[in-house]
């Protein structure tokens, strides 16, 4: 038994026409900070959640032994797990919102010779709510899709390793399907996408191609203010990048991705007290990349990259005096950086620490970072970086990387009291420090003009009591900074329960 994607197995005139516009400016500021057009309330605790995304490490099979019939070449592995939780979630005016939710998986996987893989996965997720406290007002439901992942992968190096025990210094490896998708460090794209990956190596120098679409289902967008951003998101990705792999302690690397706007619920009359805003909705972005990841020392290990982002999008519906204005579609100009160290200290506890800088640019004529509704000014260059990608800022406030200055320190064990197994128990602690680059610029969650936004520590247990029974527990707390709004700069909880029987 084994983890695949991130699942375990086991939100006129005089005063009168100046007070009129100053009503109008307040009610889609309130509109922006809060919910998107009608139907969503708060977009940015569905952004929260997805924070708790974990990755997959797969390991190798043993050498078949030579002459052995197909039938005997075969290994099957399948199983499942339930998982029943409980969030209580913090929104920004520190009203507590309950979700109880039961997640049930089972799986099967099939390799053969260590190269072929096929791989489907059913994920039956319930979500529900106290009276109220739905993120996107629909209430109590069973997410969809059902069919979360499915693919096969064919490694020749695997293939070869398996049948002759050699490991050559070429590769073709190839996946198709509905896969998880982490492109680089996972700035850019990283998600569950319809994707075909191929890898070509030879000498040390690798070529990645890939073609993706999200599901239209299951992806939650950048653009809040977007019609059914949730429930409803299709967009286009294609690109490549280079790898050099030859050497001992370093991959430097450079890509590019496209990404292509194909949601066809791309319009929206946005209704506020004032006035009505007939809202179009179009992004398109390139992303040109440049990094590297490796290790400084026996264990001092690193990872660098910085992104810059290119395109055109559509800009907002709203002028400078609170009125709706015509759209027209304006360059995007933007950037983003992350950099990691990682230090285990090779006891016999496992204890490790991390130290991560990330950092976004942002927009001084947005209202939001991220939404259209709100957005870019009409004439001017769009300095916000949007992605689909992700990067750690923590639980409670889960800031997006836009006009954001990130700083985390990390540290976890693995003890050995009560009993537990070295590899039973294990304990986390993540610290946070959030400044905007610029304090007139927004960020996607409601800010002032200041500068500090606050800082965040979250804990993290995970216990494995037995073999198939496990329990997880996470807590943030966000303490805000200057520039917090005066009736939303209370302290944020998030706080997560999960016990999981795998079988």
């Amino acid at each position: 038994m084994r983890e695949e994607g991130g699942q375990v197995k086991h939100a006129s005139g005089g005063n009168l026409g100046f007070k009129l516009r100053e009503l109008t400016l307040l009610a889609i500021a309130l509109c922006v900070m809060g919910t998107s057009a009608r139907a969503q309330e708060d977009p940015d605790l569905l952004r929260r959640l997805e924070r708790l995304s974990e990755r997959t490490d797969e390991s190798l099979r043993l050498t078949i032994p030579e002459g052995q019939q197909v039938s005997e070449r075969i290994f099957l592995d399948f199983g499942g797990s339930v998982r029943f939780g409980a969030y209580a979630i913090d929104d920004r005016f520190s009203k507590t919102r309950v979700l109880r939710q039961t997640d049930a998986i089972t799986y099967v996987q099939a390799e053969i010779d260590g190269g072929h893989r096929f791989f489907g996965q059913l994920r039956f997720v319930y979500d529900d709510f106290n009276a109220g406290d739905s993120f996107d007002g629909q209430g109590d439901d069973l997410r969809e899709p059902i069919g979360d992942r499915y693919w096969y992968s064919f490694d020749l190096r695997q293939d070869n390793l398996r049948e002759t025990g050699k490991r050559i210094d070429h590769n073709f490896a190839l996946k198709v399907g509905r896969q998880f998708v982490h492109w680089g460090s996972g700035l850019v794209l990283s998600r569950v996408m319809y994707a075909f990956l191929l890898d070509l190596e030879l000498n040390g120098l690798a070529l990645t191609a890939l073609y993706a679409q999200t599901p239209r289902s299951g992806t939650v967008d950048f653009d809040g203010s977007r019609p059914s951003f949730d429930t409803n998101t299709r967009r286009l990705y294609y690109g490549g990048s280079l790898e050099y792999r030859g050497f001992a302690n370093h991959r430097p690397a450079v890509s590019y991705l496209v990404q292509r706007d194909r949601n066809d619920r791309d319009f929206q009359v946005i209704s506020t007290p004032g006035n009505d805003f007939p809202t179009g909705f179009d992004y398109d972005s390139s992303y040109l990349t440049a990094g590297s990841q490796g290790s400084l020392a026996s264990r001092l290990t690193y990872r660098v990259e910085l992104v810059r982002e290119m395109g055109r999008g559509l800009s907002g519906s709203v002028g400078s005096d609170g009125s709706p204005v015509g759209q027209t579609r304006e360059d995007i100009q933007a950037w983003a950086g992350v950099a990691t160290l990682s230090y285990p200290m090779g006891d016999v506890h496992n204890t490790r620490f991390d130290l991560e800088v990330a950092s976004g640019s942002g927009d001084d004529d947005r209202l939001d970072s991220s939404d259209t509704f709100g957005g870019n000014r009409s004439g001017t260059t769009d300095r916000s970086f949007n992605s689909l990608g992700y990067v750690n800022t923590g639980l409670a406030l889960s800031p997006d990387l836009a006009n954001l200055f990130s700083l985390q320190l990390g540290a976890s064990t693995s003890p050995t009291f009560w009993g537990t197994r070295s590899d039973g128990l294990r304990v986390g602690f993540a610290g946070f420090l959030f400044t905007k680059l610029d304090e007139k610029s927004a960020i996607n969650v409601p800010t002032i003009d200041h500068t500090f936004v606050g800082g965040e520590v979250d804990f993290s247990i995970d216990w494995r009591i037995t073999s198939d029974f496990s329990t997880t527990f996470r807590y943030g707390l966000f303490l805000p900074g200057d520039a917090m709004p005066s009736q939303q700069d209370d302290y944020r909880h998030f706080g997560y329960l999960g016990v999981t029987y795998a079988f």
